[in-house]
């Protein structure tokens, strides 16, 4: 959510932007400068102060990401404005994902009413964070990202876990792995949003088996519209064009919210949200996308346990089961057969980077390294092949 505009609309010709980066490092400034061409909106993105990403966006809505140093201020009419929001805002401005289907409730982050900012997850104990959340009665989501990307959303009603969605468009199971393999604290966030029920109830509902795309080739919005009405269906319409983006979610054929997202940041200021929104409904060469979505009537509470990548020194619960060493070196010497001379380097790499002991590695925590490794391997073939290994090393592992 945007906290704070620190200019707007300044004629690009006055702008100093070495100025500009002195301020943001100085006051470690977490935000974006915006500059809008008639021919392209570039970004550059700022995280406590230092730039970490550049971003163009085309007329059509096209993205293009490059290094920082590359984003220039050019010498033509357009002008800038500069935004101090949090780093949420930022993933959803790189992520930049639109698509109901394929992504579902991830294309709604970091939208609603947050009730914790990002905070570093090496702060925190995520499994207490989540009965925090329920004798808190939350209705909402919590989102577990890292400066670039999100990797997981754990969707709540009442207090209790009801849905959850891999960074990778997984969902329940699949998805908790997801998380669990993505999960590292030093370069992990998380933050906690509340959410309206009507809105809710769509979240936890989004996932691919219960969406379906309408293709009746609607012409104007009203023909949609109609055609949700008429049947009374539970459905998102879409409009989009030119990197704008208008969801809006019906209920037994009512409307009950519409979302604007411009460029990935939503869009929560009254007055320019209707000008978006009729701005995109009227462009010569928007879309409009019908979905209908079933949405579950009686979610079930779920069984989701988040393992973080420290040992467990007082565990009280559960006995933590140490690998012995033998093992994971055979399971080390089977990577680096797979993956070739750099083979080592990486699983060096990955155990610097998860802050684990080859000498004393629990079980949750060699679950955890064999998926990081498994992606380092390029061919699929091989990655089978070493997976195949580890189950004849450790048949219960994985």
């Amino acid at each position: 959510m945007i906290k704070r505009v620190l200019f707007r609309d300044l004629d690009v010709s006055v702008l100093n932007l070495n100025k500009v980066l002195d301020e943001a490092r100085r006051k470690d400034t977490t935000g974006f400068l915006k500059v809008v061409y008639w021919s392209k909106d570039d970004y550059l993105l700022f995280y406590e102060g230092k730039p970490y990403k550049a971003l163009s966006f085309s007329p059509d809505g096209i993205r293009r990401v490059h290094p920082p140093e590359e984003f220039r201020i050019e010498s033509k009419e357009g002008v800038a404005s500069f935004f101090e929001t949090t780093i949420d805002d930022l993933v959803g401005i790189i992520e930049y994902r639109h698509d109901v289907e394929k992504d579902g409730a991830l294309v709604f982050f970091p939208f609603g009413t947050p009730i914790q900012e990002p905070v570093s997850v090496s702060f925190l104990d995520i499994n207490k964070e989540f009965l925090l959340a329920q004798r808190s009665h939350l209705d909402g989501y919590v989102a577990l990202f890292t400066e670039e990307s999100l990797f997981g959303i754990v969707v709540f009603q009442g207090g209790f876990p009801v849905a959850v969605f891999g960074g990778d468009g997984s969902f329940r199971d699949r998805a908790v792995n997801y998380i669990n393999a993505n999960l590292i604290p030093a370069k992990s966030f998380m933050s906690m949003y509340t959410l309206e029920p009507e809105v809710l109830s769509f979240f936890y509902s989004l996932h691919s088996d219960n969406v379906r795309r309408i293709e009746e080739g609607f012409k104007t919005y009203k023909e949609a519209q109609e055609a949700v009405s008429k049947d009374k269906r539970d459905a998102i319409v879409v409009v989009e064009g030119e990197g704008i983006h208008r969801y809006d979610l019906f209920f037994k054929g009512y409307l009950v919210e519409s979302l604007i997202k411009d460029r990935g940041i939503f869009v929560e200021d009254l007055q320019e949200k209707e000008k978006l929104s009729r701005k995109v409904e009227n462009l010569p060469g928007r879309s409009i996308r019908l979905y209908d979505v079933s949405l579950i009537e009686k979610p079930q509470p779920l069984e989701i346990v988040l393992h973080g990548v420290e040992v467990e020194e007082n565990s009280a619960v559960e006995e933590v089961r140490t690998i012995p060493i033998d093992k994971v070196s055979e399971i080390k010497s089977a990577f680096i057969k797979g993956i070739g001379p750099l083979g080592k380097l990486l699983w060096e790499k990955r155990l610097e980077e998860l802050r684990f002991k080859e000498s004393a590695m629990t079980e949750s925590q060699l679950k955890i390294l064999i998926e990081k490794l498994k992606r380092e391997i390029p061919e699929e073939s091989a990655a089978r092949d070493f997976l195949d290994k580890v189950r004849n090393i450790l048949p219960d592992i994985i």
